[in-house]
């Protein structure tokens, strides 16, 4: 079993498929769609930290689907850390009666979570500490409190892996941007912490 952390899928959504180098929403969405299928075996967790779509009802229905469809053709077990872009983080009024619409493609959805890597207390989170791709940071107000430990995130679409937060704490980025458009192994980013 691998656990596998990805960001800022943006399922049909053009906004972010051109920077990526895509002209059209189909060739990003056929790229993401066969990175995942190819890399996740059974049994596997992929946790998708944010952003499934643009949040636009319709674009969200499709990355739903989508995703589900992933999940069914590998056997992988996927986990939703909400994002800025999904009906269900709780910065969303309609957050809650949306709940039950992404637990049928996703086995849990959460606002944040942590775990361990390299034998220490990891964030996962949609938001780092401290960045964004716009200036000033925004949803500063969902964002954790700094306390010093590794933070897994998404949101800034940066093609950077690694940064720090103004008080010097490590920030692992797993958005599709950083990657090459795969997952990030659980792994890897142990790799970056030991970096």
């Amino acid at each position: 079993m691998t656990d596998w952390f990805t960001a800022d899928l943006h399922i049909g959504h053009l906004t972010p498929a051109r920077p990526r180098g895509f002209d059209t929403v189909e060739d990003h969405d056929t790229v993401l769609t066969g990175h995942l299928r190819e890399m996740l075996l059974p049994g596997d967790r992929l946790f998708v930290v944010g952003d499934i779509s643009s949040g636009i009802p319709d674009q969200e229905d499709h990355a739903l689907a989508v995703l589900a469809g992933i999940r069914d053709a590998t056997g992988a077990r996927l986990h939703l850390v909400a994002g800025n872009h999904d009906a269900v983080h709780p910065m969303h009024a309609r957050a809650l009666s949306g709940h039950s619409r992404f637990l049928r493609t996703f086995d849990t959805v959460s606002s944040a979570m942590t775990l361990k890597i390299e034998g220490q207390r990891a964030v996962v989170s949609h938001f780092p500490y401290d960045g964004d791709h716009t200036s000033p940071d925004r949803h500063v107000q969902w964002r954790a409190r700094d306390c010093g430990a590794p933070v897994v995130h998404g949101h800034t679409h940066s093609t950077d892996k690694v940064s720090y937060s103004l008080s010097g704490s490590l920030q692992l980025c797993v958005s599709l941007d950083a990657w090459g458009m795969r997952p990030a192994r659980k792994d890897d980013l142990a790799a970056l912490v030991r970096g």
